[in-house]
């Protein structure tokens, strides 16, 4: 799994908001029956830093996953990358309300990820 790119000039690296990840997800995934009942973006802090997303995807068949997709906008042009929860992946900042979300995890590599999930506690802000 390597990164994919497309020319991108909506806006730059730090920069990227909410529903610009938004109207990016549902251009790239919503796509073939998926559905995104659920994102979180991490924002990027500088420019050495990925714009993670965090999206709870429900496959055609009606089960949920996980994917975190980091994000990096350089020079207009957009570089994303998908690291199934399945394998683990370094970012750990998922809201922890995601992983009620999901079925039980298969891999080692999904446990271990989600006792970091849980350590780290993140929580979203209500909306009021």
């Amino acid at each position: 799994m390597g990164w994919t790119s497309f020319h991108y000039n909506e806006t730059t690296h730090t920069n990227w908001s909410e529903s610009q990840a938004k109207s990016f997800l549902q251009n790239e995934f919503e796509n073939n029956g998926y559905k995104i009942p659920v994102f979180h973006l991490q924002k990027a802090n500088t420019q050495h830093d990925h714009n993670v997303l965090y999206v709870v995807f429900q496959h055609p068949d009606g089960y949920n996953f996980l994917m975190v997709i980091l994000v990096d906008i350089k020079d207009q042009e957009i570089f994303f990358k998908e690291v199934p929860s399945d394998f683990g992946p370094v970012e750990d900042k998922c809201p922890v309300s995601f992983l009620n979300l999901l079925p039980e995890p298969k891999s080692n590599f999904c446990r271990e990820w989600r006792k970091r999930v849980i350590k780290n506690n993140v929580v979203l802000k209500e909306i009021t």
